[in-house]
């Protein structure tokens, strides 16, 4: 049966399962029965197409059965407001600096960079890795990396006229896919690069477009309308070997493909890309103008990246530039978004507030909380950090459009901010956290509402699904306290039953050696069984006990006596 799969606001999908068409690949040239993959039904403004994605049986690649007519000039997307989301927060920096930097060139090498949009990897290989470089993308983009990043970035495609001194590095991230023929742009590449030249390509992986693949990752991969051909790791070595680089090494990674091709032997290193692209941030977000779309880019994903590393010197180093940076742009750093943020387009928005706001905001909270600071104190930033994502996340669903990262921060930050009221003592959070699966958290919260005896609060959040006791997998200590506190609540309401069950399994959580519930928790239990009428287990119990451990207390033998 076919299925079909709204992707996006202006797209949706159809699974074509055992379908075939005949065709001829763009990648290989193989000619004869295909099989069809899906169907796209793709509606952009004032345009409508119906594109088929079939499979080479030859050389594995998918390939559409038409070129839509999309102009990569047009200024639709500039106004859409995507240069500065991409400068901000948009454009993955780390991948490409990470691939960069595997590539074993000195100092002073030639990169060209094709098809790179804003330049931020023609950035990283200047000012990151000390090469000379030179890019070219026709689009928009271009002009704003050009003007924001003072790069050697042309307005045009590179082609044949472009020839001239070889070079030892090409970067062409995420390009390949866009391209109607890709075997003739790879031979370009082979004309144009130095006898022990490395040339770096990213693309998606077409073995992941599968009817079981996730809604997120198929509309990254297909980028309906713009993704013509898509290669496997096996289509695309046999394009670069056909193009004449004879030593190919792919990869992959969470977003696609990764491939390094040369007419020499590769030499690749390993380890270095991690220093050389914190490195690259803190120097970009010291030299870039405050409080534009690139020192708010730098500087936030610094923070970002130096909270993660454990590096808070650097955080709180990076944090300054970032709050310098909103400063001189919007005057203060926010204490709460204004209304309009929550419903604002992606322009707007950016004149509302910092774009990576809600990153920048999470970051920070997490460093102060690693460096000890009291959870409730930093409640503030984590809800304000979670509206700010949302406000972004919002802003591209209008452009038809995703953030990932931004939906997984506003998912994050809620959590923390919810762990926070949770600490403070706000139980309206404990069932919010219990329903996000923060089990451990809310059985925190339970205990902490018994022995402040708050005993409605704590019955509440047992009705809303605590359970009777904590559950295996939680840490010892909590389990312990949990199910103490669960027998006491129980007493308390001369719920005798739910008393002595609690109290039981908390007997089998405590070690051999002394504990301090071991006394408290049996009483509760010699209570509960009295409560019950069974007197006679009682006493069996407490004699059992009292044989094997020294100290009880004189109220529990005196029921020995």
């Amino acid at each position: 049966m076919n299925e079909t799969i709204k992707i996006s606001r202006n797209a949706q999908i159809t699974w074509r399962h055992g379908q075939t068409a005949t065709a001829c690949c763009r990648n290989c040239g193989h000619a004869g029965e295909m099989a069809l993959v899906l169907e796209e039904d793709f509606k952009p403004p004032r345009k409508h197409f119906l594109i088929n994605l079939l499979r080479c049986p030859a050389c594995t690649a998918c390939f559409t059965d038409i070129v839509p007519d999309l102009d990569y000039g047009d200024n639709a997307l500039v106004e859409l407001g995507l240069p500065a989301y991409l400068a901000q927060v948009g454009a993955g920096l780390w991948p490409i600096a990470a691939q960069l930097a595997r590539i074993d060139k000195p100092a002073g090498a030639r990169l060209l960079e094709i098809g790179g949009g804003y330049g931020f990897g023609l950035d990283i290989g200047v000012h990151g890795l000390g090469w000379q470089g030179v890019g070219y993308d026709p689009s928009p983009f271009g002009a704003f990396g050009r003007r924001e990043l003072g790069l050697d970035l042309r307005a045009d495609y590179f082609t044949e006229a472009q020839l001239g001194a070889p070079w030892d590095v090409i970067a062409a991230t995420e390009l390949i896919e866009h391209l109607p023929d890709p075997p003739a742009y790879l031979r370009l590449m082979r004309k144009t690069i130095a006898p022990d030249g490395v040339m770096l390509l990213t693309t998606p992986d077409a073995a992941t477009i599968t009817p079981g693949q996730s809604t997120g990752k198929l509309v990254s991969a297909l980028a309906v309308g713009a993704h013509l051909v898509l290669q496997t790791g096996e289509s695309l070595t046999r394009a670069l070997h056909a193009a004449g680089f004879a030593h190919v090494r792919i990869m992959r990674d969470e977003t696609g493909l990764i491939a390094y091709a040369s007419p020499a032997p590769l030499a690749l290193r390993e380890g270095a890309g991690r220093a050389v692209y914190r490195a690259y941030l803190a120097k970009r977000a010291g030299e870039t103008a405050l409080g534009t779309d690139t020192q708010l880019g730098f500087a936030g994903r610094g923070l970002f990246d130096a909270t993660i590393d454990g590096d808070y010197d650097a955080a709180d180093a990076a944090w300054a530039a970032f709050h310098a940076g909103v400063v001189a742009r919007f005057g203060r750093m926010p204490e709460a978004l204004p209304e309009a943020a929550l419903q604002a387009k992606l322009p707007e928005l950016s004149a509302l507030m910092p774009l990576g706001l809600g990153q920048a905001l999470f970051a920070r909270a997490m460093s102060r909380l690693a460096r000890g600071q009291a959870r409730p104190g930093l409640q503030a930033m984590f809800s304000l950090s979670a509206q700010a994502a949302r406000a972004l996340c919002q802003a591209m669903e209008q452009i038809s459009q995703r953030d990932p990262f931004a939906e997984n921060i506003a998912a994050l930050s809620q959590r923390e901010a919810l762990l926070c009221a949770a600490e403070a003592g706000d139980a309206a959070a404990l069932p919010a956290l219990l329903a996000q699966g923060e089990v451990a958290a809310a059985w925190r919260g339970f205990v902490g509402l018994v022995n402040a005896g708050r005993r409605e609060e704590a019955q509440a959040l047992r009705a809303a699904g605590l359970g009777a006791l904590p559950p295996e997998g939680l840490e010892l200590g909590l389990r312990q306290d949990g199910a103490f506190t669960a027998g006491m609540l129980a007493l308390q309401s001369q719920d005798f039953p739910r008393a002595v069950s609690a109290f039981a399994a908390l007997r089998l959580l405590l070690p051999e050696a002394e504990h301090p519930l071991r006394w408290p928790g049996l009483r509760g239990e010699i209570i509960g069984l009295f409560g019950l009428e069974r007197g006679a287990e009682a006493v069996a119990l407490l004699r059992q006990i009292v044989a094997l451990h020294d100290g009880a207390p004189e109220d529990l033998l005196q029921h020995l006596g």
